[in-house]
């Protein structure tokens, strides 16, 4: 599987989709309800968090352009908030 980002060097390993989901959940303050992935157009069931899960694991499995951070990873997920 391919990897948002290289690794995180404090931890010396790469990243999962469940730590960064974990870490834009906790960034943005997420509520567990399903409005975002109701917004997303997703079954009324998901909730936000595994919405969340979801559009990760898809990011994850498109090849990572050269440079792209974890930070990169973050702008492009607020792009798909609705604020």
């Amino acid at each position: 599987m391919t990897h948002i980002i290289k690794a995180n060097k404090r931890l010396g390993k790469p990243l999962t989709a469940r730590n960064v989901t974990i870490w834009l959940i906790d960034y943005y303050s997420i509520a567990r309800g399903n409005e975002l992935s109701l917004y997303w157009g997703l079954p009324y069931w998901v909730d936000n968090y595994e919405a969340i899960r979801m559009w990760v694991e898809n990011l994850m499995q498109q090849p990572r352009p050269a440079g792209r951070t974890l930070g990169d990873v973050r702008m492009m997920f607020e792009e798909q908030l609705p604020i």
